[in-house]
């Protein structure tokens, strides 16, 4: 069996002026919530068009940055930043993907939220497909200035480091790290902006001869002791046990900066959300899993969060009571995944993306689920559903549009209730719906549609829904 360490820290090449590995001042103002890049309070949506043009090349990828506002997403202060903006590090180049992955955290604690974009096509040198990650940092005029990070030592080929990313606090210090996955050495790392260094590497696990083809990473307090813990996921075609080729496994935080290894399970994996559904004050881990076995169109499985680590689990899907519809065969239900709380209840619900589930007879037009938390955890009970023939939701269900292809939870409207966004990347050029949270749960009568004719990027190839921040 083949087990990778994770190198030294992922700082190798800063480029501009951003702080990594050092100190940072104390905040001016309060710590911002993620994805609160002008410190208003109000979350902003970030969509990410990977496949997208820019200056000029095909692939290149952007990001769309839309303010939230007391009246939902305000479309009039929107912002595309990608390669080709002249403060933003390298250069737009085809393939590169930027966009590819979005997490969000306030890294350096001023009181404006750091958006962290994976670029994992980044060409280093002569190695193609090396992979990068561009912070962007917030301030009062929201996103402004970029730093550019890469692999420790020598990027290789195909490593593709940042292909996924999340946030999360080690050592409980306040000071948040950005965890970045590197498939082509099957392993994850993090990139510190912190007082103190976090260190240490962990062993994830991985099998195959070179690398995984698919990564995934997350992050919660999962044992409860006020540190952040890590989940791993991959996906490794060449293992030699096929048992072992899916799975994910915890990393717990320590105050020291390091990890302990938690439990690795071997399952199916094609999404993670991490989020407290039960309100113990743990974390639990939702893993989604496409496959029509052992659930026909697919099923979510939550894995408790305990004081020791995992503790149990159980499934949920679209046979699950409660639960609107019925799963048939390719519905793809838990195909993205979003924790958030919708009706402030004070516990996480689960949005679930079905981007396959046929509407009658239109062929995978796609389904939106909403999940709510409880003292026994997610249950069907009260549970949502939402189509775009749903009443309130603008436009109509057609064939092949894969509407909730991606979800989100995120407060855009500062009123303590998470409001869900909806991609549908086939649409034509694509769209992003968002539906307002309230006490009762979503109000589709509130919903809204954005295009790529509202946010100006026709003829960019946006794709606009493949990818959004959560």
């Amino acid at each position: 069996m083949l087990t990778r360490v994770a190198g030294a820290l992922a700082l190798s090449a800063v480029v501009g002026c951003g702080l990594v590995g050092t100190a940072v001042p104390a905040a001016a103002r309060g710590v911002a919530a993620p994805y609160d890049f002008d410190g208003d309070g109000h979350r902003d949506l970030v969509v990410g068009s990977p496949g997208g043009v820019a200056g000029g090349k095909r692939g290149a990828g952007f990001v769309t940055v839309v303010p939230g506002s007391r009246g939902g997403l305000d479309t009039r202060r929107r912002k595309v930043v990608s390669q080709a903006d002249g403060w933003v590090p390298g250069a737009a180049e085809p393939g590169d993907r930027f966009g590819s992955a979005l997490a969000s955290a306030d890294l350096d604690r001023d009181g404006y939220a750091d958006l962290a974009v994976g670029v994992p096509g980044e060409d280093g040198g002569r190695h193609a497909d090396a992979g990068g990650v561009t912070i962007l940092w917030g301030s009062r005029d929201g996103l402004t200035r970029a730093t550019a990070h890469t692999e420790a030592g020598t990027p290789g080929a195909r490593h593709r480091f940042g292909e996924s990313l999340a946030t999360g606090d080690i050592q409980g210090d306040g000071s948040p790290e950005v965890f970045v996955t590197i498939p082509g050495t099957s392993t994850y790392t993090w990139l510190y902006f912190g007082r103190t260094r976090a260190s240490g590497a962990p062993a994830v696990g991985s099998r195959g001869t070179d690398d995984v083809d698919r990564s995934w990473v997350a992050s919660g307090d999962v044992d409860g002791d006020g540190r952040g813990d890590v989940v791993y996921a991959w996906y490794d075609d060449d293992d030699p046990e096929v048992g072992h080729r899916r799975g994910f496994s915890v990393f717990h935080g320590t105050s020291s900066g390091g990890f302990t290894r938690g439990r690795t399970v071997h399952t199916t994996v094609h999404a993670l959300a991490v989020g407290d559904f039960d309100g113990d004050r743990r974390a639990d881990i939702a893993v989604g899993d496409t496959d029509d076995h052992p659930s026909a169109g697919g099923r979510v499985t939550v894995h408790r969060g305990g004081r020791f680590g995992l503790a149990g689990s159980y499934p949920l899907d679209q046979h699950t009571p409660g639960v609107p519809g019925t799963g048939v065969n390719e519905d793809l239900f838990g195909d993205s995944l979003a924790a958030g709380d919708v009706n402030g209840d004070g516990r996480a619900d689960l949005a679930v993306g079905a981007p396959k589930a046929d509407i009658g007879r239109t062929f995978d037009a796609g389904r939106a689920y909403l999940l709510f938390g409880s003292p026994r955890g997610l249950t069907g009970n009260g549970a949502q559903s939402l189509t775009q023939n749903t009443g309130g939701v603008p436009g109509t269900a057609r064939p092949y549009e894969h509407f909730a292809r991606q979800v989100s939870l995120l407060d855009h409207t500062r009123d303590g209730h998470a409001d869900l966004t909806i991609g549908a990347p086939d649409e034509g050029e694509g769209s992003v719906t968002l539906v307002r949270g309230g006490a009762t749960g979503l109000t589709p009568k509130t919903a809204t549609t954005l295009t790529p004719a509202t946010l100006g990027l026709r003829n960019r190839t946006p794709r606009l829904g493949t990818l959004l921040g959560h």
